[in-house]
């Protein structure tokens, strides 16, 4: 895990344009390479597609695809957790698509889909690597009205009837450059494909710099909706085992981020949306320890976060909630000092009524 982590800090530096040095040059020279070969493969596959050489499957139901045309953290667990809790308001019977990525012995799910399974504990995920038969499943075994294709943008062979984008306000276009160069997992025009275009964490920049954000969609992909959503931190949940003697810790109220003093840690895609939203909710930590995302957490490696906490005096250690289940694969005993998950919800404020208008198109909302 420490190399991993090692690497991801390193591809960060990398890609950074503010980050200067003949080292770095040399690296991004290298990474140009393999990304220009990234790029013309999925401009190609995309032109397969485009012109009817490959084929789309259809699911049998309405499919809603949520994806990102970057790699990283964009918001998009908590944006599909939230369809999906509209999708059954609205009287529906929503199945979530998921390819998944190494998973737990213990579930045979990967992070994301185990804190998917927390947020909508009563819609059922469907994890298989082949999403055409996972939807197959997915209306056979659990009734499914509609399927959300999770992280499904790239995902072609499966027909969708609306794809939504997540945009990253803080990392928005993959730095210009295609993996490993940059973060983009296809050229910027392929945002023409989008149906509909989300932009994430959009409280965390300059209002400037949002409006520059959503004219420059406007210019790649004209005539797309695009919605604006922040992420609103509503409580810490206590993470791990607990001690009988002692009981259940309790919820904590978010303002408590403000007082005491605390360190926090993260292995996701995007640490820098986690940094910014522990800055908005008023919470200097003492440290932020970064991982690799996807990487499993060790005991070793817990240990040394909370180490570091007990040495720094600290009350609690914060992390989210898809960290959360990766640390309680590992902990066998209540953590010192203890662990929280930030929990949130999703509120849109921009463009709810066009999403609204879309999804109705898509789906109707039952009587």
């Amino acid at each position: 895990m420490v190399g991993g982590t090692a690497l991801f800090r390193l591809h960060r530096a990398v890609i950074d344009p503010a980050r200067r040095g003949p080292l770095l040059c040399a690296a991004r020279c290298a990474l140009s390479v393999p990304a220009a070969g990234y790029g013309v493969v999925a401009a190609a596959r995309n032109g397969l597609y485009r012109v009817g050489a490959l084929h789309a499957r259809p699911a049998g139901v309405p499919v809603l695809s949520v994806g990102n045309i970057t790699a990283g953290g964009t918001g998009k667990t908590p944006f599909v957790a939230w369809l999906a809790r509209l999708l059954v308001i609205r009287r529906h019977r929503p199945a979530i698509l998921s390819r998944g990525y190494g998973g737990s012995r213990r579930t045979g799910m990967d992070d994301e889909n185990e804190m998917l399974g927390r947020l909508v504990a009563d819609v059922p995920v469907v994890v298989d690597p082949d999403r055409v038969a996972g939807a197959r499943r997915a209306v056979r075994e659990h009734g499914a009205d509609v399927l959300i294709l999770d992280d499904g943008f790239q995902h072609r062979r499966i027909a969708r009837d609306l794809d939504i984008v997540l945009i990253d306000a803080l990392w928005p276009f993959g730095r210009g450059r295609m993996l490993p160069r940059g973060l983009l997992r296809e050229p910027l025009r392929g945002l023409k494909r989008a149906g509909f275009l989300i932009v994430t964490r959009c409280d965390l920049v300059a209002p400037e710099r949002l409006q520059a954000i959503r004219d420059r969609l406007g210019r790649l992909a004209p005539g797309v909706p695009i919605a604006c959503c922040r992420t609103i931190v509503t409580g810490l949940r206590p993470v791990g085992p607990t001690d009988p003697a002692v009981g259940a810790p309790k919820p904590v109220p978010p303002n408590a981020m403000r007082e005491g003093r605390w360190a926090a840690f993260c292995g996701i895609g995007n640490p820098e949306g986690f940094a910014c939203t522990l800055r908005k909710a008023g919470c200097a930590p003492a440290f932020l320890d970064v991982f690799a995302d996807h990487a499993p957490y060790t005991a070793g490696t817990l240990e040394g976060v909370l180490g570091k906490a007990r040495a720094e005096g600290c009350t609690g250690v914060l992390t989210t909630e898809k960290d959360a289940a990766k640390v309680e694969r590992v902990l066998a005993a209540p953590p010192t000092p203890p662990i929280y998950a930030l929990t949130a919800d999703l509120d849109l404020i921009d463009g709810t009524s066009a999403l609204m208008a879309a999804l109705q198109e898509v789906v109707p909302a039952h009587p």
